[in-house]
């Protein structure tokens, strides 16, 4: 037979902070605002002149050439920045 349970204001509070303490545990903050991504000019420009390099003037890559040749070619122009 179901029986309805009732709590006290007391038990439900004692329920709120506990729930509340494990989201905070767990790094689930409600009020964290998400992390802005860095941006870096100079990554910027290299993989400008990387996608210069690599891809055909209709935007596709050249043949053999793969996205992973594009940002390694992008790391490496960064450097000699």
């Amino acid at each position: 037979m179901a029986r309805d349970m009732m709590l006290t204001v007391e038990e439900y509070m004692a329920l709120r902070r506990l729930i509340e303490s494990e989201r905070e545990s767990e790094g689930a903050s409600l009020d964290q605002k998400p992390k802005r991504r860095r941006r870096d000019p100079k990554l910027k420009r290299a993989l400008r002149e990387a996608n210069a390099k690599l891809r055909n003037k209709n935007g596709s890559l050249k043949k053999g050439k793969t996205q992973g040749d594009v940002m390694r070619l992008a790391h490496k122009l960064k450097k000699r920045m």
